[in-house]
């Protein structure tokens, strides 16, 4: 089926009421399914018809018209349907591409013909679609890209579609903090609560199993919670009517070396039915790369620097990832459907680490797993004109594994990066088994480290050798969730009611220096396995009146931690009510929506526990964590407008404020000032105006522009760096005073973002020689992304004292071109497409972070010098001819014995090599090249 464009309107009243009446549903739902709505009316007369069947038969939707003619189908799945309508006495007309989304409205106007002949059973079908509508009024902070669109732009997964609208800044929606959003897989939360500001969900859905992914910031409905910033709502097909598939492969290993990083990936996927009236989809998609981090940093200017002989890749620096999926739907007569739902993600890196540069073998490695499992039942009533009623019970299973550190060797691979094999790390049985006694001691398989004698400048300065930093983390975090949905719908009205129960196991493991025995000043290993309750429950209902439309939910969340008690004290549960309201009317064709919320999420568990870390000076610090935190906090208030001016022309403006209150970060805990906890202490607000057109595809072309101006002020940054206080000196009084208030920029304030996507198809015979069209079928995408740069806080050189205000300093503006081009093949029977996707197509070279101490990726010259006297300082002594860490090269007179003004030039090219900026960098140009074969 092809997607159907906008080619004409429904009668304006019935448009408006129809429109209006949904107006809030996407703002405040952003469930998994969408609705249908419309009128049904003689094709002759014009009369509306009651007792018209509407129906999605592969869907399981029906709904009867009432004397109106006018008739409403609720959470139906989303993706393309064929709808009919069929009345005694008319002849059935049959809708091709109706394509349903999430959390929207589609509108349809239809027309039956009489017949005479009232066996006649043949469907009219329609090849256009003049009286297909889109909802205007769908929401205006939502924004969502199919599963089809992302093989048409230079996109690969999920998240770089999402990363790719307004608002957002890599996992930061509208200025909030990363871990402040929430995953909803097929209508269910699905969330890391263990470290979500820090590690990943750990899932990655297969794009070939992906119908929609749409960002929601904040509008979200009352049956979601857990989200301050947002919502990424994904939404997986069902399989088809019939069998269908791709399978692809692409890499850069074909590219010239400079653009090489050692790219495979493949991807295979299939849905389609099965007897008794299944439908099964299933997806795998898999990832190597030799450097799983590219960089665009410079190339290093010493030539005995390993790295200029190939500059662009990274050593001990690749990564794979597994993701594979599968779906079963399950009818169970004409009202029930079972949905079975199964992903799996693994993700292998190995992490360079410039201090382990020249002996890679002792550098860490990294292992994330991820498995859901959910199950969804779901009743949908008879057809009926005055109530309809919708049940969905989902239940799930949610488990992520995360361990740090050293390899116990290096694993072989098999293709490229591909090992296909789990890293064994060293440690890891003593981690999982949380054995804080045995750890005491030196773990088996860490070696203490000292300097490298490896290196091409031989000097005991900057680089380690025969041991790794020693930092053995892990972390297991699973829960088991359930939820019930119901929703009972009139003519002009909808009420939505539910429940939530998330039962979570947290264990954490953690030991630094572990090639030592834990001794007095360094910290021990540290524990912890509990195990919190959360509970929710939400009712909402909206209502409909002519040209207005009044939404209202509350939500009320649960919290219990169940963790050791903070100084003997019982920890109590927390409980946090969120109301939300919107208003929404249309004034002079334009939907304008006026809405209120509040959001709240209980804290990473993470801040919950004590953890130990290292640092450069070999102490270790040691942060406490405080179970008795509370529920952080944000409430929005938002005004949207959105108007078609023109048929295909969409433009929406938002305008917000966002108040955040309640929000975690670290504060100095007792004397030692290497020591912190956490507390709910941060606050702050968020105001910004996003603008958003489109045009929708027509013609051969269509183009989407996004905008934002935003500010974003808090008191504090993350919660990882130490709380400094600003204090005032008073000289009069010789005393310190504390102010009451002090403004700055949140970490993720980024003032000012724009992304411009394009996406053109040329028609067949353009350009025709003979029989071969050069350029029929020719697909071209673009993604142009600008922003100002990011805050960061400057330091003096020890990092004890700020200069200036936090976050008072910015990082330069970004830029990004990204180009997809594609062209249709054919392989004997088979078709497909060959496709070039280029990314960073300038190659340009964006700072994505600099040094606190100097406000540049690098040391500089003077900071590299005083580097290199300090270490010289340390070990002067001369490096005889007998000693490994002799260089005939840097011995330049000849004598043996390298010493003084020689020695003192390898301190220099030694500190050159370490203080090379790399990670300052963003992403450079990456080329790549696929192939695909659909069937």
């Amino acid at each position: 089926m092809r997607p159907a464009g906008w080619a004409g309107r429904v009668a304006p009243r019935t448009a408006l009421a129809a429109c209006l009446a949904l107006a809030l549903a996407g703002p405040l739902r952003a469930q998994g399914g969408g609705i249908i709505s419309g009128k049904v009316r003689d094709a002759a007369s014009g009369a509306p018809l009651a007792d018209v069947r509407v129906e999605i038969e592969a869907a399981q939707r029906f709904a009867t018209t009432d004397t109106l003619g006018e008739f409403r189908m609720r959470e139906v799945p989303t993706g393309w349907h064929r709808l009919r309508a069929l009345r005694i006495g008319y002849r059935p007309v049959r809708r091709d591409s109706v394509l349903v989304r999430a959390g929207e409205t589609l509108i349809l106007a239809l027309a039956l013909e009489r017949t005479r002949d009232v066996d006649t059973l043949r469907a009219l079908d329609v090849t256009t679609t003049p009286d297909i509508v889109l909802d205007p009024t769908m929401t205006a902070t939502t924004q969502r890209i199919t599963g089809d669109e992302i093989r048409r732009l230079p996109v690969t997964t999920v998240e770089e579609a999402v990363s790719i609208t307004a608002g957002t800044v890599g996992s930061s929606y509208r200025g909030g903090r990363a871990g402040q959003e929430s995953f909803i897989i097929d209508g269910l939360a699905v969330k890391n609560q263990l470290d979500a500001s820090t590690g990943g969900l750990g899932l990655r859905v297969p794009v070939d199993l992906l119908t929609e992914a749409s960002l929601v910031t904040n509008g979200f409905s009352a049956r979601y919670g857990q989200a301050l910033s947002g919502l990424i709502n994904v939404t997986t097909k069902d399989g088809g009517e019939e069998w269908a598939g791709r399978m692809a492969y692409e890499s850069d290993r074909t590219m010239p070396s400079s653009w090489d990083y050692g790219l495979d990936r493949f991807a295979l996927s299939a849905d389609g039915p099965l007897p008794g009236g299944l439908r099964v989809a299933v997806a795998a998609d898999v990832v190597g790369r030799l450097d799983g981090d590219p960089l665009n940093a410079p190339a290093p200017t010493d030539t005995l620097d390993p790295r200029s002989a190939r500059p662009n890749i990274l050593p001990h620096n690749r990564g794979e990832t597994y993701d594979f999926a599968a779906k079963l739907r399950i009818p169970l007569g004409a009202h029930n459907t079972v949905r079975i739902f199964g992903l799996s993600s693994t993700e292998q890196r190995l992490l360079y680490d410039p201090e382990l540069k020249y002996d890679e073998t002792f550098a860490p490695a990294r292992r994330v797993t991820g498995t859901l499992v959910s199950g969804h039942w779901q009743y949908a009533s008879p057809a009926r004109a005055s109530r309809s009623f919708v049940s969905d019970l989902r239940v799930s299973a949610f488990s992520r594994d995360f361990i740090r550190g050293p390899l116990t060797a290096t694993p072989a691979t098999r293709f490229g990066a591909l090992t296909g094999r789990r890293y064994a790390i060293a440690g890891e049985a003593i981690a999982r088994a949380q054995d804080t006694t045995a750890a005491r001691a030196a773990i088996p398989g860490f070696g203490a480290p000292d300097f490298s004698e490896n290196t091409p400048w031989g000097v005991p300065a900057f680089f380690l050798g025969d041991g790794g930093r020693g930092d053995l983390a892990w972390n297991h975090f699973n829960e088991l969730r359930a939820q019930l949905d119901l929703n009972v719908g009139w003519r002009d009205a909808d009420t939505y009611f539910g429940l939530e129960a998330v039962h979570q196991h947290v264990r954490t493991f953690q030991r630094v220096l572990a090639y030592q025995p834990v001794a007095p000043g360094a910290p021990g290993p540290t524990a912890a396995d509990f195990s919190p309750l959360m509970l929710a429950g939400y009712g909402e209902a909206q209502l409909r009146w002519q040209d207005l439309a009044f939404t209202a939910g509350v939500r009320m969340d649960k919290f219990d931690p169940r963790s050791p008690a903070l100084g003997g004290q019982p920890i109590g549960t927390r409980t946090s009510v969120s109301p939300r309201v919107a208003v929404s009317t249309v004034l002079r064709g334009a939907t304008v929506v006026v809405a209120y919320g509040r959001f709240s999420q209980a804290p990473d568990f993470q801040y919950l526990v004590d953890a130990a870390f290292d640092d450069t000076t070999r102490t270790g610090r040691f942060r406490a964590g405080n179970p008795s935190l509370g529920y952080e906090n944000a409430t929005q208030y938002e005004f949207s407008l959105r108007a078609r001016p023109r048929p295909g022309i969409s433009v929406r403006v938002n305008a917000y404020v966002k108040r955040l209150d309640g929000l975690v970060a670290s504060v100095p805990f007792g004397v030692n000032p290497d020591s912190t906890i956490f507390g709910n202490i941060d606050y702050g607000d968020v105001r910004g105006v996003e603008v958003l057109f489109e045009r929708e595809y027509a013609h051969g072309w269509g183009a989407r522009v996004m905008g934002t101006l935003q500010s974003a002020q808090a008191t504090a940054t993350n919660a990882y760096e130490l709380f400094r206080r600003i204090r005032i000196v008073d000289t009069t009084m010789v005393d310190t005073i504390q102010p009451g208030d002090v403004e700055f920029p949140l970490d993720y304030d980024r003032r000012v973002g724009v992304t411009a996507i394009a996406y053109s198809r040329i028609r067949p015979n353009v350009l025709r020689r003979g029989n071969l069209d050069l350029l029929g079928g020719l697909e071209s995408s673009a993604i142009v992304r600008y922003s100002s740069g990011l805050p960061y806080s400057k330091t003096n050189e020890t990092g004890d004292t700020l200069i200036g205000l936090p976050n008072s300093y910015r990082l330069p503006s970004q830029f990004q071109l990204d180009v997809l081009l594609r062209r249709p093949v054919r392989l004997g029977g088979l078709h497909g497409t060959a496709y070039l996707d280029v990314r960073n197509v300038t190659g340009r070279r964006n700072i994505v972070a600099v040094r606190k101490d100097t406000g540049t990726p690098g040391l500089g010259a003077m900071g590299v010098d005083s580097a290199a006297a300090r270490a010289y300082a340390a070990h002067p002594e001369a490096i005889p001819y007998e000693s490994p860490r002799y260089r005939p090269w840097a011995d330049t007179d000849h004598n043996g014995l390298i010493v003084g003004g020689e020695l003192q030039a390898l301190y220099q090219r030694a500190a050159q090599d370490f203080y090379q900026p790399l990670f300052a960098y963003g992403s450079p140009r990456l080329v790549r090249v696929g192939l695909e074969i659909i069937f």
